[in-house]
């Protein structure tokens, strides 16, 4: 499990740890949510998050390096 992974994890489990929703499910659920999060929004590139040296494809590549971390 990478390290972003399991971070997003404990967030969604920490949310209702008394559900039925168990650990295993969170790691689950948090990896599809930050594959979701690969490609930025229409919003998130009109805010200005790619001025200066941030681009898509630097978004993308840290998004993959999260899914990706040992």
């Amino acid at each position: 499990m990478t390290d972003m992974i399991e971070r997003v994890a404990q967030a969604i489990f920490a949310k209702d740890p008394e559900s039925l929703f168990t650990i295993h499910h969170a790691r689950v659920y948090a990896r599809a949510a930050v594959e979701a999060m690969r490609e930025p929004t229409e919003r998130m590139k009109e805010a200005g998050f790619w001025e200066g040296s941030a681009s898509p494809n630097n978004y993308r590549t840290m998004i993959d390096a999260a899914l990706e971390e040992q």
